[in-house]
């Protein structure tokens, strides 16, 4: 069934069930109601240096927000204020329905729960136990969710007229690790409370283990409760007290939401309940004996299969970095990938990238445009496709997946960036029925992916050097195809052999249509830009085996000994599409186009490569005149 519409989805930090559990419920809803969504997700974390953030949060600009029809934005996981803005003045912009989870964002429709109330009836279960003094872990100032939470402790602090020093605040972010980081920060200050409320679970847990390193005793001698009502809070041992929201539920009634305001246009705010819900670290529920025995056979479980994916991931990136092309390292993948996922899996990249790994087009001009985002165009290839050789096909990056739009594809997509530190090399796309309980584990794998490219982008860098100075005579220094010099050093040999040996050689002669109506009419540089789509456009038909040489000012030749006239006409329909196509992209204000015509020796022909080359170019000639009737 045709999918009724598209919608966007942005997250951060789906390291966790928070976001599983959200997308989960997404997902639900949209398959009921026949959407498709796509998922833009990172790792940005305030825990991971900052070049790796911004690289990280550049998937969100990828999102081309005029081919959807609304977004739900998780806007609670993303923690850089700015990154934030940006996402929400481009959904301004595109005037499409949306909603925001938790925080209150003008102009978008609200999901979210009494973060106030929850964390105020969780403290005042903690103090009702007779716990004092009683402690408060939020995050950093940036993350609206733990404001809320630590204002509801602070409230109840004055309320009762407590010490704001016996009762403390510290600050982690939201991380395991800075839930230990903060246990440790106490004991060296001798200030280990009587009860230590966090602000999320994943804190709570970390704050916990720690604890029980130091040799404390939980609740015994510190209470420790948590927020979010993660499942590792019940198979921890002790199991952690925690505010139960209904995340999957959440997720699901955003898309609710966000059709409803698709087909209305009304916006909403929608506030869930949520429940403290009591386990063992809070004292009032003795330890449930079989409850720790299965926690402690799930965790047995959960080691060993985390062993056997840790292995098969360090195996996988020995390989990978041992890989010297990019052919190599797309076999290497497509021979690793299905340990990890059964989604299909397409490797996207830039142009600039692509070109620096396959040595093609103008070195000068591929490090020049090396950016920082996705360019205009974007090349990519399909991971899990075991057979034949790697083959990349190219779009624009305003399409992010051509087949989401031709009806190829699955109803859910996840992009996920491909980066090295802040230099943009491409993402990552899964399509199919997505299996969210091992997302986060693909995150690693896309940063070893991700390494590999980098590193095999310097030595493409290196070769590609190496190369252009034993090439610069040969080489046009506008397009990076070769120049009439190449002539001499390469095709004269092949015509030679050729006679010799009575093997045939096909000659493709093409001329660029109204070059000078373009540097008329738009000066030199759009007629520059025209000749290095053209050379663009060969280097795409032709593989490396055939010589491209940029003959004169709009002039081209093509000299394979491995093609056939049937094939000649294959080309050229190629070429006469790929031209049309990048008109079309680029917004070029100038047709783009050339007349292509070939000539074909023969075993038993025997004549100069000059003979050749005229009959190719005689044969172009017929052709431009034809193009020229018929354009009247």
């Amino acid at each position: 069934m045709e999918e009724l519409g598209n919608i966007a989805v942005f997250l951060a930090g789906w390291n966790s069930e928070y976001q599983t559990r959200l997308i989960n419920g997404i997902i639900r809803k949209a398959k009921e109601a026949n959407y498709a969504i796509s998922i833009f997700s990172c790792q940005a974390g305030s825990e991971i240096s900052d070049k790796h953030v911004l690289g990280e949060n550049k998937i969100y600009s990828l999102a081309n927000l005029s081919r959807f029809d609304g977004v739900i934005l998780a806007t609670n996981t993303i923690w850089e204020k700015p990154t934030k803005e940006e996402i929400i003045r481009r959904i301004h912009h595109a005037g499409i329905p949306a909603v925001s989870f938790e925080e209150k964002v003008e102009g978008l429709s609200l999901i979210g729960i009494d973060n106030y109330k929850a964390m105020r009836e969780m403290i005042e279960h903690v103090d009702s136990h007779g716990y004092h003094p009683i402690h408060f872990v939020a995050a950093n100032a940036t993350n609206e969710e733990s404001n809320i939470r630590q204002k509801a402790f602070e409230d109840f602090v004055e309320e009762k007229n407590y010490s704001t020093e016996d009762y403390a605040v510290w600050h982690g972010d939201f991380s395991f690790d800075s839930g230990v980081q903060v246990v440790d920060a106490m004991e060296e200050a001798g200030k280990i409370p009587r009860a230590l409320c966090c602000a999320n679970d994943e804190m709570a847990l970390g704050a916990c283990n720690r604890l029980k390193q130091l040799g404390y005793q939980v609740p015994q001698d510190i209470a420790v409760t948590g927020f979010d009502g993660s499942y590792d809070t019940q198979r921890y041992i002790p199991g952690i007290t925690t505010v139960a929201r209904p995340k999957e539920t959440l997720g699901y009634t955003a898309m609710q939401l966000l059709l409803q305001e698709i087909e209305t246009g009304k916006k909403q705010e929608l506030i869930l309940s949520s429940r403290v819900a009591v386990h063992e670290s809070c004292g009032c529920v003795l330890e449930d004996k079989k409850r720790v025995v299965s926690a402690i056979e799930t965790l047995y479980f959960e080691k060993k299969e985390n062993e056997k994916y840790t292995y098969q991931i360090r195996n996988m990136e020995d390989e990978m970095m041992e890989c010297e092309s990019l052919e190599e390292l797309i076999f290497c993948i497509r021979q690793n990938i299905g340990k990890f996922t059964t989604e299909d899996v397409y490797l996207c990249l830039n142009k600039s990238i692509y070109y620096e790994m396959t040595g093609r087009g103008n070195s000068i001009l591929r490090n020049r445009t090396i950016t920082r985002d996705y360019e205009n165009k974007i090349y990519i290839t399909k991971l899990n496709n075991e057979d034949g050789m790697p083959e990349f096909y190219s779009f624009t990056s305003e399409q992010m997946f051509p087949a989401m739009w031709n009806g190829r594809g699955s109803g859910e997509y996840l992009y996920m960036p491909v980066h090295f530190r802040d230099n943009c090399l491409g993402y990552m796309i899964l399509t199919g029925t997505l299996d969210t309980k091992h997302i986060p584990n693909y995150y690693v794998w896309i940063r070893n992916i991700s390494n590999a490219l980098e590193k095999l982008k310097n030595v493409s860098e290196l070769r590609n050097a190496a190369r252009n100075i034993d090439n610069m005579a040969v080489r046009d220094s506008l397009t990076g195809v070769y120049n009439r010099m190449g002539i001499n050093r390469f095709v004269v040999d092949m015509v030679k052999q050729a006679n010799t040996s009575r093997r045939r050689l096909l000659f493709i002669f093409a001329d660029m249509d109204g070059l000078k109506k373009i540097n008329d009419e738009f000066g030199h540089e759009a007629g520059d830009q025209a000749i290095c789509l053209a050379a663009e456009a060969l280097q795409e038909a032709f593989c490396e085996k055939e010589l491209i040489i940029r003959y004169g000012g709009d002039e081209f030749l093509v000299v394979s000994d491995a093609l056939c006239w049937e094939q000649a006409e294959e080309k050229k329909a190629q070429i006469t599409a790929l031209l049309k196509q990048w008109q079309r992209d680029e917004k070029l204000p100038y047709r783009l186009s050339m007349s292509i015509g070939y000539y074909q020796k023969e075993p038993d022909t025997e004549a100069s490569m000059e003979q050749y080359i005229n009959w190719a170019d005689e044969r172009m000639y017929e052709m431009k005149c034809k193009n020229r009737e018929q354009r009247k």
